[in-house]
């Protein structure tokens, strides 16, 4: 009887271990991407935010559904194999405003597209700033 409850207990026991949330290592800039890292400065309350750079648009959400909070940062990869990581392209963040809308009524651009360089094994980070969704602001820092 021990050995036929002992089992599903284990069974348990792994798939629980492999659901909970431990922090991962952090994707390093390398020779094929580039990261790009938006610290949440923001006054407002927001669920995520997503990049759009050519035609790939990466969104960063919780994976548990709970807004970002003051201070999170938020990191994005481009793969070289997404798009050639040479010359100039414009950045254009929307804020995520609910997670539960599939039709892209829940993404609110940030007025100003940001120019950037592609350039690979380069991390660039921002900050979005602002009272309300309306007024947010990203700007480029040093880190």
């Amino acid at each position: 009887m021990n050995k036929l409850f002992l089992l599903p207990m284990t069974i348990f026991l792994i798939i629980l271990s492999a659901c909970t949330n431990h922090p991962g290592t952090p994707v390093e800039p390398n020779e094929n991407n580039m990261i790009i890292t938006i610290k949440n400065n923001a006054n407002f309350d927001f669920y995520g935010l997503e990049t759009a750079i050519l035609n790939h648009s990466p969104s960063m959400i919780n994976a548990d559904g709970s807004k970002i909070s003051k201070g999170e940062e938020l990191r994005f990869e481009f793969l070289k194999d997404d798009f050639e990581l040479d010359g100039e392209a414009d950045m254009e963040v929307r804020i995520i405003t609910d997670i539960h809308k599939d039709d892209g009524s829940d993404r609110i651009p940030i007025n100003k597209k940001m120019p950037l360089q592609l350039v690979n094994n380069q991390e660039l980070f921002f900050e979005l700033t602002g009272d309300s969704i309306q007024k947010a602001e990203l700007r480029r820092v040093n880190n």
